[in-house]
């Protein structure tokens, strides 16, 4: 009855309390919740959803990791209601994994493209593990500047903005940043620790700080803008920069959301 009531349509908030943010699965309900449950192995297996896919951003250029791919994750470690530990399916299994130990994987095509048109500044904003496409970007562009022949065009401007709670907490490859930074591949880096003052600072803040530069860079420069990372940080972002080129453009807000789109159909605009 408790299972036909919490899959009703009345029973979505008791389902949402009870299984969603209890993270129980199928066996708990099976074994524990719901021991009465009797049925033949095969059928409990053949009623099993088959597991999705779960995917990762290569955090690595094949330019300069031609037989490696890096991926860059979090691991999902809450408790539960009854003090025991829920561990992400995906993210666990990968933790857990030794030198020399194999697992399953397959590359899709990426939605990330540097310009054609080296000249062209890249602004990116990859806060938390967002950053690993961008640290991709940036081992790639080091990568070509270092390579490059005096008779081609120069790189363009590449431009950083992360954030973390607290950089002695997670600002990952921060070593990595400031070597970029150092011989000049990363032209700018704009960081936002969001715990470590009063007041919460986010990159769309950063970003909102420096609104001119901004205009210029998208509107004059033609930059590339690339976004990864959590749902709500992109479309603060989104709406930052709708901000800003309806400001710095003298435009309605709504060419400026077509501007934007229009950004992203030709590809210069990418979030993920």
């Amino acid at each position: 009855k408790a299972l036909l009531r919490m899959s009703s349509k009345e029973g979505k908030a008791e389902y949402k309390e009870k299984i969603v943010e209890a993270h129980v699965g199928l066996a708990d309900i099976v074994a524990r919740l719901c021991p009465s449950i009797v049925c033949p192995l095969e059928h409990f297996i053949a009623l099993c959803p088959r597991l999705q896919p779960r995917y990762y951003t290569i955090s690595s250029s094949s330019a300069v990791f031609p037989t490696t791919v890096h991926i860059t994750l979090a691991v999902l470690e809450t408790e539960k209601k009854d003090g025991k530990k829920f561990t992400g399916l995906c993210s666990g299994h990968l933790a857990g994994l030794n030198v020399g130990d194999t697992t399953r994987v397959f590359v899709r095509d990426s939605t990330f493209r540097l310009p054609k048109q080296v000249e062209r500044p890249v602004l990116m904003f990859g806060p938390g593990t967002g950053i690993a496409p961008m640290r991709a970007i940036l081992q790639e562009r080091s990568h070509d500047r270092k390579n490059a022949t005096p008779e081609e065009e120069k790189q363009g401007e590449n431009i950083l903005y992360f954030g973390c709670k607290r950089r002695t907490m997670d600002y990952i490859y921060k070593k990595e940043l400031e070597s970029f930074s150092h011989e000049g591949t990363l032209t700018e880096l704009h960081l936002a620790f969001s715990r470590e003052q009063t007041e919460k600072v986010y990159v769309q803040h950063l970003l909102a700080k420096r609104a001119n530069e901004t205009w210029k860079l998208i509107h004059d420069d033609k930059a590339s803008i690339f976004v990864c990372g959590a749902v709500k940080m992109g479309a603060d972002v989104d709406h930052t920069l709708q901000d800003i080129i309806s400001e710095q453009g003298g435009m309605s807000r709504e060419k400026a959301k077509a501007y934007l789109d229009k950004m992203a159909v030709a590809g210069g605009f990418v979030q993920e």
